[in-house]
């Protein structure tokens, strides 16, 4: 599937309210392209695996009026700035022209692949919560891509990218990445991936 095919599923899929913040979309991004195999060019940044190439895309659909843009802006005190941070929030949704373009996107061979793959992901609880969705994404990046072993070996790894979640953020992510099959956990030892 096309980045773009994938991006309109994505948003589409969250419905009349729309997909809230870049960050959770870059994270259902990174699961649904991990579990599709596609390289939508994801690599570590701050807020865990990022991919430049999704960013411009989203643009892209953004200014050719494909993806409503709604950018709601927090207050230093306000309780609606997120876990990481963020003074401000994205919210997409689709336009009645990218209503138009998604039902081209709906007649490809390979979307019921796709879609049934983010119904899986969105069927976790943890996928409405873009804070544990990231920590999972890293959690995630750092078994896959750097093959580390344990809670320790993951903890250690993630201070090298200035990642910052404990050991306690870990087992409030595993249930999600073993339910997608991403990892699995050996409960007789220490080591749990």
């Amino acid at each position: 599937m096309h980045i773009i095919d994938a991006l309109l599923l994505v948003v589409e899929r969250e419905g009349e309210d729309g997909l809230h913040g870049r960050t959770l979309l870059q994270k259902k991004l990174y699961f649904l392209s991990v579990l599709r195999k596609a390289n939508f060019g994801f690599s570590a940044h701050y807020y865990g695996p990022y991919s430049s190439f999704v960013a411009e895309h989203l643009n892209g659909l953004v200014e050719d009026g494909i993806f409503k843009e709604v950018t709601e802006f927090f207050t230093t005190d306000s309780t609606e700035r997120n876990a990481l941070g963020e003074m401000r929030r994205h919210t997409y949704f689709l336009t009645d022209e990218g209503r138009k373009v998604w039902k081209s996107t709906e007649e490809k061979n390979d979307f019921r692949k796709w879609d049934r793959t983010l119904r899986k992901i969105n069927s976790r609880k943890i996928a409405n919560d873009f804070n544990l969705l990231s920590i999972a994404a890293k959690v995630h990046y750092i078994i896959d891509w750097e093959g580390e072993k344990s809670v320790k070996e993951v903890c250690q790894t993630a201070k090298e990218y200035d990642w910052d979640f404990t050991e306690k953020d870990i087992a409030k992510v595993l249930s999600f990445l073993t339910e997608l099959e991403l990892i699995t956990t050996d409960k007789s030892d220490d080591i749990p991936f």
